[in-house]
């Protein structure tokens, strides 16, 4: 399949790791008032990175740790690309639930249908933020919260907004991809969710 570009948009990888396993959640911010290129592409990863290894990691078990932030010019296939380290344990002693077991954060904005939402599966859940398969609400509370930070134009970093990529429309291709810009972060549920592709010997 040909390369489909998304001009302006970059695609921001936190990576994370847990009993060996890589995890990966993907955020897209889209640029305003010029081009992407490697100085600012490296503020916006950069910016991720402290994000992540600060804001995040702090919640989680420290059976899972943050490793790095990896910005990535989604405008052409030859686009820079950013490895921004972000190495910091989970902040919460005691046993994560197992790999797979994730909260699922969605990303809202101000369109309907499933290409104008977003979501991350967020890793290494301490246990002692579940109760059988139900989040506690202060972990609930906080990751919203946490999440919240990252939207709004030049909120979080300058020139650079939060946005779910859309790259199919009715289920056919767009030519282009293109972001819609995030105005809200909810829980659609307190329960875990899971990702199979992070059980021991998967994927991310």
């Amino acid at each position: 399949m040909a390369y489909q570009p998304a001009p302006n948009i970059a695609q921001v990888q936190l990576v994370g790791i847990v009993d060996s396993q890589m995890t990966i959640n993907d955020l897209y911010f889209e640029i305003s008032g010029g081009a992407i290129d490697s100085v600012n592409l490296a503020t916006l990863t950069g910016a991720c990175a402290t994000w992540f290894s600060s804001v995040l990691a702090p919640m989680l078990s420290d059976d899972w740790s943050a490793q790095t932030a990896i910005g990535i010019d989604l405008t052409t296939q030859t686009g820079p690309r950013v490895i921004v380290g972000a190495a910091a344990p989970g902040g919460v002693s005691g046993e994560a639930a197992p790999n797979n077991v994730a909260a699922c954060v969605s990303l809202r904005t101000a369109l309907r249908g499933r290409s104008a939402r977003g979501r991350n599966f967020v890793p290494g859940i301490p246990n002692d933020a579940i109760t059988l398969n139900t989040l506690d609400s202060g972990f609930v509370n906080d990751l919203v919260s946490n999440y919240t930070s990252l939207v709004g134009p030049g909120t979080f970093s300058a020139g650079w907004q939060l946005v779910v990529l859309s790259r199919v429309t009715g289920g056919v291709p767009r030519a282009n991809g293109i972001g819609f810009p995030v105005v809200s972060v909810t829980m659609t549920t307190n329960k875990v969710r899971s990702m199979r592709s992070r059980e021991v010997g998967h994927g991310a």
